[in-house]
């Protein structure tokens, strides 16, 4: 018998329908013939070279983390991720210098190559992520650091090196880390993958397992896609309201945030069938200095290498991994935070974008410094 015919019915995409009761936690040993076969993939960087809205590439990258967010204003107070595990649910981890000493177990639901001693990333867009979560600048003299750059690290493969995956092996991965979770202290999943939203959240089988994420005390981090400027794009995860949701900006390649606009590629709320509001937080995605991952599928592409050690990616993708960095520094400041709480700061402290709808930006850009002060007022209270 085919159970998932019971439940699921195949739509363009992986979009289905779920019965909750079923999907909660059968959890830790789902089988194959459980689950939908379908496919999803990461948000595809976004090729500026090919856009007629591109600003062009600049010889100098300022380090959008440190000087425009201010991070090290938060590392001044000691806090640096230190002791939080993120997990990053993607294409994998190459063991760059920057995060190599800090990737704590790998995870390959892909091709079987489980342990961190097997850490590899083939399509290169899961260790550009893991660097901007928290890779350490130490091929860039301490430079393009991810905001936690302390934390520690898991690389959970589930895409392959052209960028996409099963449904049933994402949702392995979400229900890998909450089985996990207390071993190696996973506080954060982030995922800059998603698929065309076209039922309601409450149906969406993925969105279940993002909500059960969050139950267990894990904030979910996901990427709103890459398909604006039109309305009603926002992805799905990413629909999610369990999850923190992530559109990009642009800085212009300066510090000041007078110039920064919306990216124009980010995609726009509200969620499609259930209009509401998303995304909930944005964060700089417009070519962020992140790890290369050597003879990758992203690394044979034409994208633009900043050193042997680095390259520049745009894409919702990017600013994805920047505010699970932020996340790991809240909760380094305030351990006891749930994700709702984690999720309600930082949107509280977010920097209003002048003339954007909060269908562009949600509460505006991440603010890092604001977020941890706020976690420590709190800490403090109690």
């Amino acid at each position: 018998m085919n159970i998932i015919n019971n439940i699921y019915n195949k739509v363009k995409n992986y979009i289905g329908y779920s019965n909750s009761n079923i999907i909660k936690d059968k959890s830790q040993n789902i089988s194959d013939s459980f689950l939908p076969t379908n496919t999803i993939s990461y948000y595809k960087p976004i090729e500026l070279t090919n856009q007629k809205n591109k600003l062009p590439h600049n010889l100098f990258r300022i380090d959008v983390i440190k000087d425009v967010l201010k991070t090290d204003e938060v590392w001044k107070m000691g806090i640096t991720g230190k002791g939080v595990t993120v997990a990053v649910i993607d294409t994998g981890i190459y063991p760059h210098p920057d995060v190599k000493d800090r990737i704590i177990e790998f995870v390959d639901f892909v091709n079987n190559k489980n342990g961190v001693e097997n850490a590899y990333d083939d399509n290169g867009h899961g260790t550009h992520c893991a660097g901007l979560v928290g890779g350490n600048g130490s091929k860039a003299n301490g430079n393009y650091k991810g905001p936690a750059f302390e934390a520690n690290l898991i690389g959970i493969k589930v895409l392959d090196k052209q960028g996409s995956g099963s449904l049933s092996n994402i949702i392995r991965g979400i229900y890998w880390c909450i089985k996990n979770k207390d071993k190696y202290n996973i506080k954060v999943i982030s995922m800059s993958l998603g698929a065309t939203s076209a039922i309601k959240e409450q149906d969406d089988i993925i969105a279940k397992a993002v909500e059960d994420a969050e139950k267990a005390g894990i904030t979910v981090v996901i990427a709103a896609g890459n398909s604006g400027p039109l309305k009603e794009t926002i992805g799905t995860p990413g629909i999610s309201e369990h999850a923190i949701t992530v559109g990009a900006y642009d800085d212009k390649n300066t510090i000041t945030l007078n110039d920064d606009t919306p990216a124009f590629f980010t995609s726009k709320g509200p969620t499609p069938v259930d209009k509401k509001d998303k995304p909930d937080i944005s964060s700089p995605g417009v070519e962020v200095v992140s790890l290369r991952s050597p003879n990758s599928t992203i690394d044979k592409e034409p994208v633009i290498h900043y050193g042997d050690y680095y390259t520049l990616l745009s894409g919702t993708s990017m600013a994805t991994p920047i505010v699970a960095g932020v996340v790991a520094l809240i909760l380094q400041a305030n351990p006891n935070l749930t994700p709702a709480q984690i999720k309600q700061i930082i949107k509280e402290t977010a920097t209003p974008v002048k003339d954007a709808s909060k269908y562009s930006v949600g509460a505006g850009l991440i603010n890092p410094v604001e977020a941890v002060k706020k976690a420590l007022e709190l800490k403090n209270k109690t």
